[in-house]
């Protein structure tokens, strides 16, 4: 059975993380596989949010120990003890404690793999130490790595995003790997919708004892009361109204075809209230520091904030809008919009792309507005977007979004990731009698 070390000062088990659930994932997916794995981690996460996993995690603190095991679905994780929950507060001791406990690690568990995910000193120390002792290694690349940063002492470079992959080949002459993404949908519209169809399977199976008549009339019952409860998708939405998000553009597209678009609703789903009026009221017309909108304007769009159900703003939902002006790579409120049958209208970045396919319309943006995402788009400028628009709530996406929908799954995804490590599995540095060499800086 091939064996694979994770390591990592920054918790896999992260709730307020998706690079952390995604590699997790990837965890889980290689355990399914047959590969033994061991963790190594550290009590470090993005906010205190992320730490709800650790029910008992002050239990746990009270003891003496450097370090204490988390079994997760037959996966041991073995956790370095730290006072802060932030990397950047990790002080020299336990850094040490936690290189001591990577070396000991290898010396019993003798992995043929060691993968992690980190540009930090300690992750890079950890690395170095792997590869001097001759045993293969891959990277986890997500979002937030560094993008100068160039991979010393890494066999493989892994990717969820064939973005992440060109803009790394492009800029930096570094090949990575491509597996897909690792975040399954989990949509609570998906999850509803998968509740009633359960239950209808469970009243189909009744109805069967009943007579042909009482049947027909107990599905057409069931077929008025599904219609009326049935919202309307009326919505045009944009989630996250920020500067980068290209809140500039949504408005400037709201501004113009309301009077095309009677019967829907512009509607922005703000992260934090007060989020809209505070980020537009930094956009500005092009070469002028004057307001680009008006009170008007800004009126004729509904704003929501999270006290708002995700899934009523889904089930309402006509068209959603990502006109982001960053670079993005796999977005996954656009995949979750798209596996609920709604087509997306976003900006042709890859990331977008990658994520949308053939189940939304893509759009370019003014360069200026790419440039400074503070400029909103001259009326001149926005053909594109509203032709795109036009488009995306005139055409039935429903085949396209289902097609696009199957190509998420997250066992694909697993597939590649099994395939790619295979070769260094093969290696089988785990008996490599050079493993055993103590740590160099201990």
């Amino acid at each position: 059975m091939p064996k694979l070390l994770w390591v990592s000062p920054l918790s896999v088990h992260d709730t307020a993380s998706s690079s952390a659930t995604q590699m997790r994932n990837m965890l889980l997916s290689l355990k399914a596989r047959d590969v033994d794995i061991v963790g190594l981690s550290a009590l470090n996460f993005v906010n205190e949010k992320g730490t709800s996993m650790f029910s008992d995690l002050d239990e746990k603190l009270k003891s003496q120990e450097n370090s204490f095991n988390l079994n997760d679905n037959n996966i041991t994780f073995i956790y370095v003890r730290t006072k802060s929950r932030n990397l950047g507060d990790m002080v020299s001791q336990e850094q040490r404690n936690f290189y001591a406990k990577f070396c000991s690690i290898i010396n019993a568990f003798r992995p043929d793999v060691v993968m992690g995910s980190g540009a930090d000193m300690l992750s890079m120390v950890c690395f170095d130490e792997t590869k001097r002792r001759g045993i293969p290694t891959a990277y986890v690349l997500l979002d937030g790595t560094p993008r100068r940063f160039n991979f010393p002492n890494i066999d493989v470079v892994i990717s969820d995003s064939r973005a992440i992959a060109n803009l790394y080949a492009q800029q930096y002459h570094i090949n990575v790997v491509v597996t897909g993404s690792f975040l399954p949908i989990t949509s609570p519209l998906l999850a509803a919708k998968a509740a009633e169809q359960k239950a209808a399977e469970e009243a189909a199976n009744k109805d069967a004892e009943t007579t042909d008549k009482d049947q027909k009339g107990a599905e057409q019952k069931g077929n008025k009361s599904d219609k009326s409860k049935t919202p309307k998708r009326n919505r045009i939405t944009m989630i996250n109204p920020a500067l980068d998000k290209g809140v500039a553009i949504f408005t400037r597209l709201a501004q113009m075809a309301a009077k095309e678009t009677k019967g829907y609703k512009f509607t922005v789903y703000e992260t934090y209230e007060g989020q809209f009026k505070q980020q537009i009221e930094q956009v500005h017309q092009k070469n002028s520091d004057k307001k680009a909108f008006t009170n008007a304007d800004l009126n004729k769009i509904e704003v929501l904030g999270p006290q708002v159900a995700n899934t009523e703003l889904l089930e309402t939902t006509k068209l959603l809008v990502v006109p982001s002006l960053s670079f993005e790579g796999i977005v996954n409120i656009a995949r979750e919009a798209i596996a609920c049958g709604i087509p997306v209208l976003a900006t042709n970045q890859m990331g977008l792309a990658e994520s949308i396919g053939e189940a939304g319309v893509l759009v370019e943006m003014p360069s200026y507005c790419i440039a400074d995402n503070r400029i909103a788009p001259e009326p001149e400028d926005m053909s594109n977007c509203l032709k795109g628009l036009q488009l995306a709530l005139s055409e039935d996406f429903a085949e396209r979004c289902a097609n696009v929908t199957k190509r998420y799954d997250v066992n694909l995804s697993a597939n590649r990731l099994a395939m790619i490590l295979k070769p260094l599995f093969d290696q089988r540095a785990g008996n490599n009698p050079q493993l055993l060499r103590n740590g160099s800086l201990i």
